[in-house]
Formats: structure tokens, C-alpha cells, sequence
């Protein structure tokens, strides 16, 4: 996106008298009763996402796109290669309605505002789908991934999130009880059981004693979209056999976990697309954390979201 001059003396009340379609859960935000239509856009845009996550949201997903006047206060976009490496999209529109979602999932799921948690840890954090929408976080935000190109990126496009480069199966480059909050997507959707077992006690390790933890699986309601639905069938791309001995598992309680031969895949690190069952979650993730929150579905009616606290040791 072009960055636009714009009259840093122009207020909400000005902008938004002659705008359409804004949201009421907006526009709540921005009316006079809220106290800010005086304010400037300069003002009231650039607090970023300790902006209400109803206002952040619609400012990354439609505002920004709508209108390039307000393309100033959301954050740079990585490349095309990268956005279709971490999610099969190429528009900057498709990546930033992606980000927009994960974060009202989060927002409406986590005990308290995100910007409220002092010390963040994006765990697989690509090239920036989610950590674009951490832009004007006031606590310590960081990003982890095993992808070197990513890492590069997220150094020069998102300066505000310490980004490290970490290995498969690996202890992470952290110190014990480091952060408040540590979210991961689509990540535990692609583990062997071994790997996940590892990751689990690493982030334990790595989780501040009161931190929350939000983590995304692929549980039931993925499995019945993946069984009933031909799009997503051909776009989680397996072959049938080790799919059924999955699915198998599933419908015994167990990790269910198909190889995929990606180029994440290497001799001594296995890739592919896993699936877990709730009493599965319970049990096993359930030795380190309490599970707060199994949420089915609750990103795109794809991936649950379990919500975590430490257990302690």
C-alpha cells in the first residue's frame, strides 16, 4: 500500500460524517458519546491494536482497503511469495482480512484486551499474517519460525517484533517463564505427536506462571469438514489410506497424524497435518496446563482454539 499525506488536523467527527458502511460496533467508538469524535485520525489511528479490537479489526480488514487515506496506520505487508508460503494467498487484502479474523477470535476468547499482556510470543509466526495486527503493542512482542526467508522479512517489515529463527524438534531460544501470552497458529495442526509432545513442554517452559497460551488444532469439526467437504479434501492433499488410519485413531481418542512429503519435511523432521480429539486435548495437553477453553471451530469453522493456563509444577 501507498502511503497518502493526510490532514493531520482532520477529525472523526469530519471523516466519518460523509462515510457509509462503517460498522455500528465501529462507529460506537468514533460517535460523540464515545468522546473521541474531536480527536484527529493521526490521533486516534495510530494506538494501533490498543485501539478497541472491533475498530483495529475493520481498520486492517475493510478500512485500510476502503480507503487509502487510512492505509498509514496499519502495518507493511510482506511479499506476495511469502503471504502464499504461510497461507496460499497473494492479495494484501486476502492476508489482512486473515490477520483481522485470528485476531477478533483471540480477542473475544482471551480474559483480557491483548494489548494488555506485557511480554508476547508468536509462536510459528510466518511472515506476519497475525503479527501485523501486534503493531502498536505497548508490552514486548516476539516472533518465532523455523523458516529463514520469514524471519528476514518480519526484521526489516515489522521492526516492532523481535523475531528469532528457530530449528525443528529444538529447544526454543527463550529463558524459562518468559512471556505472558503465547499464541500459535496453524502450527499444532502439522505435528507428529513427538514433535508436539516436545513444543508443548517447551512452551510450559518458556510460559510465565499466570501466562494464557492459545493454540489451534485441527479437532472434530475439521475432520468432518475434511470428510465431507471435496475443497477441503484437495486442500489438505493426502492420500486416502493414511488419512482412514487417521481418522481411525481419532475415533479412538488418539493423535491422528499424516505425513505430508513438503518441503518442511526433512530425514530428521516429519511434516504433515494432524488431528486431535478433545478427550485427546484433555488428557495429554492437560499434564502441563489446565485447558480453559476448548473453542470447535472457532477459527474460520476450520481450526479449534484451546485455551491454556500453566499447571503448576
Amino acid at each position: 500500500m501507498a502511503e497518502i499525506e493526510i490532514d493531520k488536523n482532520l477529525t472523526l467527527r469530519e471523516y466519518f460524517a460523509t462515510r457509509q458502511n462503517v460498522p455500528d460496533a465501529v462507529r460506537q467508538h468514533i460517535d460523540e458519546a464515545s468522546g473521541n469524535a474531536g480527536l484527529s485520525l493521526n490521533e486516534y489511528f495510530r494506538r494501533g491494536c490498543t485501539l478497541p479490537h472491533e475498530v483495529w479489526e475493520w481498520l486492517n480488514r475493510d478500512g485500510a482497503f476502503d480507503d487509502p487515506l487510512l492505509s498509514r496506520f496499519v502495518a507493511p505487508f510482506p511479499p506476495p511469495n511469502l503471504m502464499e508460503n504461510v497461507s496460499g494467498l497473494v492479495s494484501e487484502s486476502g492476508f489482512a482480512s486473515h490477520g483481522a479474523d485470528f485476531w477478533g477470535v483471540l480477542s473475544r476468547l482471551s480474559p483480557k484486551p491483548l494489548d494488555r499482556f506485557a511480554s508476547v510470543l508468536d509462536f510459528g509466526c510466518g511472515c506476519g499474517r497475525l503479527a501485523r495486527m501486534f503493531l502498536g503493542h505497548p508490552g514486548k512482542v516476539s516472533g518465532c519460525d523455523i523458516d529463514a526467508q520469514h524471519i528476514t522479512w518480519l526484521r526489516e517489515g515489522l521492526p516492532y517484533c523481535s523475531a528469532y529463527l528457530t530449528k525443528p524438534d529444538a529447544a526454543l531460544p527463550f529463558y524459562d517463564k518468559s512471556f505472558e501470552f503465547i499464541v500459535s497458529i496453524s502450527i499444532f495442526t502439522h505435528l507428529s505427536e513427538s514433535s508436539q509432545d516436545l513444543l508443548l513442554r517447551e512452551l510450559r517452559r518458556i510460559a510465565k506462571d499466570n501466562a494464557v497460551l492459545m493454540l489451534t488444532i485441527h479437532g472434530e469439526r475439521a475432520l468432518e469438514r475434511a470428510l465431507t467437504e471435496p475443497k477441503i479434501w484437495e486442500m489438505i492433499a493426502v492420500d486416502k489410506d493414511p488419512f482412514e488410519a487417521a481418522r481411525e485413531a481419532f475415533q479412538k481418542g488418539q493423535y491422528g497424524f499424516i505425513l505430508q512429503h513438503g518441503h518442511l519435511t526433512t530425514e530428521s523432521f516429519d511434516y504433515g497435518i494432524s488431528f486431535a480429539p478433545k478427550s485427546y486435548i484433555h488428557d495429554r495437553w492437560g499434564e502441563l496446563f489446565h485447558i480453559e477453553t476448548h473453542a470447535s471451530g472457532a477459527l474460520h469453522d476450520w481450526q479449534d482454539v484451546i485455551v491454556l493456563r500453566p499447571k503448576k509444577k
